[in-house]
């Protein structure tokens, strides 16, 4: 059994290159997503988990350097509570003549819900109604995304809420093409996380923090 030594606190100095090295490895995983590959979303849902993810005893590296306070891009905005619809602000439907698929909503341009919040309400308020009027937070599909399902594992069973968004539509939302019912192409629970990476890189740039810069 390997023995375990003394722990040592990391310098701010250290910590900030870590920032500087982890937004680096955040945009390369984003603009990999834009180019076409879908799967790179969990590798996004893990940079997210190390930013801004609580744990027990592992502290989320945004709130070691003090950088998870003030207002966050929200460009969801809250569920409509009279809508017996699903429901899912983060994602959009792109449709043509092949077919349609989901995309975050930064591959349209503007949010039209663009808004801020403060942090805890940003992370955890619902931003997403399944077919069974179950809920999800940002934090909950970061969770389950880099915790369970291909980011830092990949566990042999999955959340039922989950399971229902990633495999088996519980958005209920299908595209009819030729007078044929097709499903939606993509997976809707990636397409979200691209889109919280948006609002994070988005959130920091306007604090004047960003990928490559010095983090004072």
């Amino acid at each position: 059994m390997a023995k375990h030594g003394n722990r040592v606190a990391r310098s701010k100095e250290d910590l900030q290159l870590e920032l500087r090295e982890q937004l680096e490895l955040l945009v390369y995983a984003c603009e990999r997503y834009d180019a076409g590959k879908e799967a790179i979303g969990r590798h996004i849902a893990l940079s997210l988990r190390v930013l801004l993810n609580h744990h027990g005893r592992s502290r989320s590296l945004l709130e070691q350097l003090g950088l998870r306070a003030g207002r966050w891009i929200d460009t969801a905005g809250a569920i409509n509570p009279r809508n017996l619809a699903t429901d899912s602000n983060l994602l959009m439907i792109r449709a043509t003549n092949e077919g349609a698929r989901y995309l975050p909503l930064c591959h349209m341009g503007e949010s039209p819900n663009t808004g801020f919040e403060e942090f805890s309400v940003w992370w955890t308020r619902p931003v997403l109604k399944d077919n069974k009027g179950r809920f999800m937070s940002r934090m909950d599909i970061v969770s389950h995304i880099a915790n369970s399902d291909g980011g830092a594992h990949v566990d042999p069973e999955l959340d039922e809420a989950y399971m229902a968004l990633s495999r088996q539509n519980s958005l209920g939302w299908e595209f009819s093409k030729d007078g044929i019912i097709e499903a939606i192409a993509g997976r809707p629970e990636l397409a979200c996380v691209r889109q919280i990476a948006h609002e994070v890189l988005e959130s920091l740039k306007a604090t004047g923090v960003s990928a490559g810069d010095r983090i004072e």
